[in-house]
């Protein structure tokens, strides 16, 4: 019994605030809510990620195209560090901080470049869940993806970042080439626009 208080107390003290303070510092955490998109949803207890009408209907432009697809020069080059992994230490006596990536200016640029660019928002149709993740773990080719698809795509590595704990969902996607292959896919599609 007095280890699982010892983790509780691990988890509220250390941990939360640690998290907290990551957030707190990457600009996700507004004032009047916890995490950016975000609510709690007391009966279940679990997280669902939510968003305004008016973003839900936002269209994507070429000019939205081009300013996301200008990054795959970035992550064409892999001499270029996308990510620190922070490792745990210990802050002081029993106070430890969890790992943390600590991504790069451009990888920030990116990602603020996502949310202005309506990359983060749902419109159209797009492949259910299943689907979802069958092009993410690459079942699916990439080149059957539209715009929605990769829209929801982002989405995705976007939450997956943001709920677990240390994050590295969007390190992981840089890494395996997931990102840059969707950008790819998104000049293709501009491509055939013109």
């Amino acid at each position: 019994m007095k280890s699982k208080i010892k983790i509780v107390s691990f988890i509220k003290k250390v941990l939360t605030p640690t998290y907290i303070r990551i957030w707190k510092r990457i600009g996700k955490i507004r004032k009047n809510n916890s995490f950016l998109n975000t609510i709690k949803n007391y009966e279940s207890n679990s997280i669902k990620i939510t968003m305004s009408v008016e973003e839900e209907s936002a269209k994507i432009s070429k000019e939205n195209l081009d300013k996301v697809i200008e990054f795959i020069p970035y992550f064409e080059d892999k001499a270029n560090v996308f990510y620190i992994l922070v490792p745990p230490r210990e802050v002081k006596q029993g106070v430890y901080h969890v790992p943390y990536y600590d991504y790069s200016k451009k990888v920030s640029n990116f990602l603020d470049s996502l949310y202005k660019e309506n990359f983060t928002t749902y419109y159209g149709e797009a492949k259910d869940r299943y689907d979802i993740f069958r092009f993410i773990n690459r079942r699916i080719p990439l080149s059957e993806a539209s715009i929605q698809d990769i829209r929801a795509i982002f989405k995705t590595i976007l939450a997956g970042e943001r709920l677990t704990m240390g994050g590295g969902y969007i390190a992981s996607s840089i890494d395996n080439g997931l990102v840059l292959d969707l950008l790819k896919r998104l000049k293709e599609i501009k491509e055939a626009m013109d």
